[in-house]
């Protein structure tokens, strides 16, 4: 049906909405507007299109999920841009922060064929640089057992372990010395949504709360 037909739009709805969590728990339209950088009109559209068309579940108060014929849609363009993140810094000596826009571009026009010969050249990486997992044919849903930093308890030591591929995020931790693999402790959460105060080898950091929404622990 013409009115099912994917855009590259739709398609980076779906790919926002799945990183957030969406196949397993609700994600609000703030979210998807400050991962997407678009403006709050923009995503009520956007969301009235994909539940109209069936990609999408809205519960009031709770927030949207995907459903089975969304995932699967959701999985395809998640597993064609992080296959090229893989290439373009492991082959070609991308940073973290400025491989999401190159990946962006090539996930619209990538085939079928050309996603497999990727896969196969690559030897099937399981992650991409910013710890996503790389969704397999059949493997439609990811999930594993991170916790967003901002539910963090004062006190608790965790691991970064991902985060969501968003430009201005990664260029921001890339300025707090933060990545993949590191270690850190939660030390305050200041009242009235303000920074959260971390601890990383006995020096202090100070995240903003919105940030901390998009970086996953274990």
């Amino acid at each position: 049906m013409a009115k099912n037909i994917i855009t590259k739009n739709k398609e980076d709805y779906l790919k926002v909405i799945y990183e957030l969590g969406g196949n397993s728990l609700p994600v609000n339209n703030k979210d998807i507007a400050l991962a997407l950088e678009v403006s709050a009109p923009s995503v009520s559209e956007m969301i009235k299109k994909l539940l109209d068309q069936g990609y999408i579940e809205y519960t009031p108060y709770k927030g949207i999920i995907l459903t089975e014929l969304g995932i699967k849609e959701a999985s395809k363009v998640v597993r064609k841009h992080r296959l090229w993140e893989v290439f373009l810094v492991e082959h070609l000596g991308y940073s973290w922060d400025i491989v999401h826009e190159e990946a962006e571009n090539l996930e619209h026009v990538t085939s079928p064929k050309l996603e497999q010969r990727l896969n196969e050249f690559l030897n099937y990486p399981k992650a991409c640089p910013h710890g996503n997992i790389i969704p397999r044919d059949e493997m439609l849903i990811e999930k594993d057992s991170y916790k967003s930093l901002s539910s963090i308890l004062e006190g608790d030591e965790v691991t970064i372990r991902r985060v969501i591929d968003k430009k201005t995020l990664l260029k921001y931790l890339i300025d707090l010395d933060l990545s993949l693999g590191d270690h850190i402790k939660v030390i305050k959460h200041a009242p009235y949504n303000g920074p959260i105060t971390l601890n990383k080898k006995g020096k202090e950091i100070f995240i903003a709360k919105e940030a901390t929404n998009y970086i996953f622990v274990e």
